[in-house]
């Protein structure tokens, strides 16, 4: 899937809505224990970011390196992969983070995943 995402709900109002919604069908093919793996990852990330961001920063760019383990484990799809990437290129501050957790958020509840 080649659907942009940008990690601003006052440019993209259906960000939580229909552009989650699109990505957790996209992503489908990904196991649902990866999934949240991913996603309890960037919470304990978003946690820790109130307190030190410029420690932060360099862990929350590494989570492209873990997806792209992940998907050469083929335990991820392409479309995993290729969100988590779009959205992780996109952060910089403590308020990007914030939005992708809420972005990933939204993709899980819409999210059925293989078992």
């Amino acid at each position: 899937m080649n659907k942009d995402i940008v990690l601003d709900y006052h440019k993209d109002r259906e960000l939580f809505d229909k552009t989650a919604k699109e990505w957790a069908e996209a992503i489908n093919k990904t196991k649902k224990t990866q999934a949240r793996n991913f996603y309890d990852k960037v919470i304990e990330l978003e946690k820790e970011s109130k307190e030190n961001w410029d420690e932060i920063l360099p862990f929350v760019k590494m989570l492209n390196s873990k997806v792209a383990y992940a998907y050469d484990r083929k335990v991820v799809s392409k479309e995993f992969k290729t969100m988590i990437n779009k959205c992780v290129n996109q952060i910089e501050n403590k308020e990007d983070l914030r939005v992708f957790k809420l972005f990933f958020e939204a993709v899980l509840g819409f999210f059925k995943g293989r078992k």
